[in-house]
């Protein structure tokens, strides 16, 4: 199983866009067969400040979610709306220690 977290800054003027962006992308990407979990969270004390949390089944459905049409032109779609590059980072589970078969 892979994990990836993205935290994000949204350009505080322009958040309202950004969420509109983010929520886009939560159907399509639910829907990709190797999708687990995608959501989306704001810090309570920060309403710029975005974390991203996706559970994929394996490195082939990142990949595969990495090349759908919906991701690839979010690049695009986030121009102007970050107030700095996101972070992205992607784990690997270890499930063996809650008695699952590691991925």
């Amino acid at each position: 199983m892979r994990i990836i977290v993205s935290e994000m800054k949204a350009v505080p003027e322009r958040r309202g866009d950004l969420m509109e962006v983010l929520e886009s992308m939560l159907e399509p990407s639910r829907g990709e067969p190797g999708c687990l979990s995608y959501r989306f969270f704001v810090a309570p004390d920060d309403p710029d400040h975005i974390l991203f949390f996706e559970e994929w089944k394996d490195e082939q459905a990142v990949e595969e979610h990495f090349a759908s049409p919906h991701f690839q032109e979010l690049g695009e779609r986030l121009e102007g709306l970050l107030a700095q590059e996101p972070t992205i980072n992607v784990y690997e589970a270890n499930l063996a220690h809650l008695g699952g078969q590691e991925s």
